[in-house]
């Protein structure tokens, strides 16, 4: 079950130094290292925490300061401004922590009826309850039947 869980969760970024910039997913419902698969490809530090990745300037103030292995070429430039782009009016709070999000819900508080709500999309099959207990079927197969399943 943790598979169909664990996309549901993402972070509040406080002061970043427990969320990771590429691999957790902070900035929108998708990872940086998955929008922006090239740009994680030539980064220095794959493993990077939000907080490594913020500069701070001056009071409340900051820049964002990703580092990459080489100069970007041209082609490469406007995915370096989408980016940049994702990450504007995002920015790290020395004083405050990190926090787990639930992304099901609106105010990203976890609630069981929203893991159940998506338990219930992601259900592969339901039960094959017509086949097991057919009318044209003994009673001793159906019961063996609904054993197996």
């Amino acid at each position: 079950m943790g598979h169909l869980v664990t996309p549901s969760f993402g972070f509040v970024v406080g002061d970043g130094k427990k969320v990771s910039f590429w691999k957790d997913k902070w900035c929108g419902t998708t990872p940086l290292c998955e929008v922006f698969p090239s740009l994680f490809a030539l980064t220095i530090s794959k493993e990077a925490r939000v907080n490594e990745v913020w500069t701070a300037e001056g009071e409340r103030g900051g820049s964002w300061t990703p580092r990459f292995n080489r100069p970007f070429n041209d082609w490469e430039l406007e995915e370096v401004e989408r980016l940049l782009c994702c990450l504007d009016g995002k920015k790290v709070r020395v004083d405050e922590e990190d926090r787990v999000r639930w992304m099901d819900s609106k105010d990203g508080d976890f609630l069981v009826k929203s893991l159940y709500r998506a338990l219930q999309l992601v259900s592969l099959a339901s039960f094959p309850l017509k086949i097991i207990w057919s009318s044209c079927v003994q009673p001793k197969l159906s019961f063996f039947e609904w054993e197996a399943s």
